[in-house]
């Protein structure tokens, strides 16, 4: 009765040792396949005719970079594939007055917004 139940013990902890580790494991995978977008700036900011948004993918995927004004309309939008490391969106000025706005890039987990200065 007692080996029994040692045997019985014994399987239980390694099926759930196996279940925990094909747990982290797929979790693992789960975080590595999630777009990001990091180290985002524009240079020059304030700018009077152009500007380049520059950021760091982890991936290829597909982002969508907007500029708003301040009171929320879209002045602005356009939808890009990222390449893994550097990319760079030049924006030109157009026929937008001089002020603030805000551009956004957005992928499927996440939005980042900051702020542009026109002269």
């Amino acid at each position: 009765m007692v080996k029994k139940l040692l045997v019985f013990i014994f399987l239980l902890t390694c099926f759930s040792s196996a279940i925990i580790a094909q747990q982290n494991e797929s979790q693992s995978v789960a975080k590595e396949s999630v777009a990001t977008v990091k180290d985002v700036i524009a240079s020059p900011n304030p700018f009077s005719v152009t500007t380049k948004i520059k950021f760091q993918a982890n991936a290829v995927f597909e982002i969508e970079f907007s500029v708003k004004d301040l009171i929320g309309n879209v002045v602005y939008f356009q939808k890009f594939t990222t390449k893994e490391g550097v990319n760079t969106i030049p924006f030109y000025r157009d026929k937008l007055d001089s002020g603030i706005y805000i551009y956004s890039i957005k992928t499927a987990s996440e939005v980042i917004s900051k702020r542009i200065v026109i002269k």
